[in-house]
């Protein structure tokens, strides 16, 4: 008996991380203006969650290509966050050593709390050049600037190519 319960148990989980796979969840052409939207699903960069006390930091994103413009849509969890400034953004660390700061479309104080900090969403526009060193390299780590300060934060080993994964999603279309 026991053995089958392992066997369900390793299907389940397989079906689990396949179903959470990055993948296109919106390709659409507006009838009226005739312009393509493409958007990738969303995804986890990294989490703090300690000891299960609710969420202090959370790093949540989808890509979207917008009439052949690609920007970065992401709802930022932090414990500190005070406010985004037009000088606000997030910079990514490649493996290379190379670095990609992706400034806010928006500014604003942080809105709707959530566990132990509080939701920012924005966007951040990326340009080819961000997005080809996104596609050769993997980020090992992330900053994310605001008014009063910055969070850094390392990149598990296994979502060190998500971003790299979601933009290869859009060559085969």
């Amino acid at each position: 008996m026991k053995p089958k319960f392992f066997i369900l148990l390793i299907i389940g989980v397989i079906i689990n991380f396949s179903a959470n796979a990055q993948k296109i969840k919106k390709n659409v052409i507006d009838k009226f203006t005739n312009v393509e939207e493409i958007e990738t699903s969303w995804e986890t960069l990294y989490t703090k969650n300690p000891m299960l006390g609710g969420y202090t930091h959370k790093f949540d994103f989808l890509i979207r290509r917008y009439n052949g413009v690609y920007v970065m849509v992401a709802d930022i969890l932090m414990k500190d966050i005070e406010k985004y400034t037009e000088d606000s953004g997030v910079t990514f660390l490649l493996e290379n050593g190379e670095t990609i700061f992706l400034k806010t479309n928006y500014t604003g104080i942080g809105s709707e709390s959530f566990g132990k900090g509080y939701y920012f969403s924005t966007s951040f526009r990326m340009t080819n050049d961000d997005i080809l060193k996104f596609k050769q390299n993997k980020i090992t780590d992330v900053r994310i600037h605001f008014l009063g300060g910055h969070f850094d934060k390392e990149i598990l080993e296994t979502k060190k190519d998500l971003i790299q994964k979601m933009l290869h999603l859009f060559d085969n279309l």
